[in-house]
């Protein structure tokens, strides 16, 4: 591969197939009809979204943005799934009557169905609910969130999901065709899905509920070797889902993110200058901390180098500390113990870069860095070329002062 200009993200085609095809297998595998989705706005790169589309994969937008730019790409409406707390009403009307899926989260959606059961009285709507449940009383092993639980979709301990249900049944042309059962851990385990995969059982069996289909969401493990992946987390949902439903009347849905691209997509930076302040060493490069963690809560940062010249004949660094490109203090990524010299000219490479980093990146000092797709045939693809001030004065406008 030439040498590019850093910092860049690169995504290699090989590493995003292999997880394409653990998901899809392990999805037919373990349950056979099955809707693949996948969540934009973890990474709404135009090259990756057109990609998953060719691979069958459905778009699950949470927004007018998204659902607007899936749109342009050629996603037809009914391989669309619309979720979040926060959505637009024109776009909610077209996806469900495109044939979209659409799970409701918040009480204003409920006051939309029963206008759009009365305006379209010869349609038949399929919608879904978003479940709120405690995930803490379930798994109380598991490490939280959020120590208040989470906020999205319908309580079901309080009755307000039992309450939704009973609205929607009131309009003859509406049903509680679906549950969206998208809830999240820091720990992540299988047990968590397990779990969430016997709710929906549990409701479904208390509300009498006949399902098209079972959205269980995203948030899983993946591209470590380290942690569960998708084998492991549709095993045990699967089994859990066989209690009451089958692969003849229910659709399993699943909407990964982070854990289909973060394998495949590193972000490549060139170290720029070594600085020796009072014994300490400083190791400058030409990306920073808000490239790979723009809300600065994360210390580690899975990484590999390149050298640019021979390792043994350098010296040992007690402590090096990688700093970013900005002229903020708190840019500094990681500190590298009793380990090789880094040199202007080094590579420093992170790996699983690939989820939400390169949509959250902000427009700070520097812009968009550019991104490369390596094909599997060896070629290299330019998915995004960096940011500069030509793109940035889109849209932007100033006075002229007499």
């Amino acid at each position: 591969m030439k040498q590019l200009k850093t910092p860049f993200f690169l995504i290699k085609e090989k590493d995003l197939q292999y997880d394409i095809s653990l998901l899809k297998d392990s999805l037919a595998q373990n349950w056979g009809n099955y809707i693949a989705g996948y969540s934009v706005k973890t990474n709404s790169l135009p090259w990756l979204l057109n990609y998953l589309k060719n691979q069958g994969f459905y778009a699950e937008v949470v927004s007018g943005t998204e659902y607007d730019l899936v749109s342009r790409l050629g996603f037809p409406g009914k391989h669309i799934i619309y979720n979040g707390p926060i959505k637009e009403k024109k776009i909610f009307e077209r996806v469900l009557l495109a044939g979209g899926y659409v799970n409701l989260d918040s009480n204003y959606e409920l006051d939309w169905m029963e206008e759009l059961s009365a305006l379209y009285p010869n349609r038949h709507f399929h919608v879904g609910l978003r479940v709120n449940c405690d995930i803490g009383a379930l798994c109380p092993e598991e490490e939280l969130v959020s120590e208040e639980g989470g906020r999205f979709g319908y309580c079901y301990e309080n009755g307000v999901l039992k309450a939704a249900i009973g609205r929607l049944s009131l309009l003859p042309n509406v049903w509680t065709a679906g549950l969206h059962l998208h809830s999240s851990t820091q720990s992540r385990t299988v047990q968590v899905y397990a779990a969430l995969a016997k709710m929906a059982v549990q409701i479904a069996r208390e509300y009498g509920l006949s399902l098209d289909y079972v959205d269980m969401g995203g948030g899983y493990f993946g591209g470590r070797d380290d942690k569960p992946d998708y084998r492991d987390y549709f095993r045990e949902i699967c089994k859990e889902l066989s209690a009451y439903f089958t692969p003849e009347k229910t659709i399993l849905i699943a909407e990964p993110g982070v854990s289909l691209i973060s394998r495949a997509t590193t972000f490549e930076t060139s170290v720029i200058d070594i600085k020796d302040i009072r014994g300490r060493k400083f190791v400058v490069t030409d990306a920073s901390r808000t490239n790979l963690n723009p809300l600065v809560t994360r210390h580690v940062y899975p990484h590999h180098m390149e050298y640019i010249s021979d390792i043994s004949v350098r010296n040992i660094e007690a402590c090096q500390w990688v700093c970013g490109a900005t002229c903020m203090e708190y840019d500094k990524l990681f500190e590298i113990q009793n380990d090789t010299a880094l040199l202007p000219g080094d590579k420093i490479i992170y790996d699983t870069a690939g989820g939400y980093t390169m949509c959250l990146n902000p427009l700070f000092i520097n812009y968009f860095p550019a991104v490369y797709v390596a094909h599997t045939d060896g070629t290299l693809f330019t998915a995004r070329e960096a940011w500069s001030n030509d793109e940035f004065l889109q849209k932007n406008y100033v006075e002229e002062i007499s």
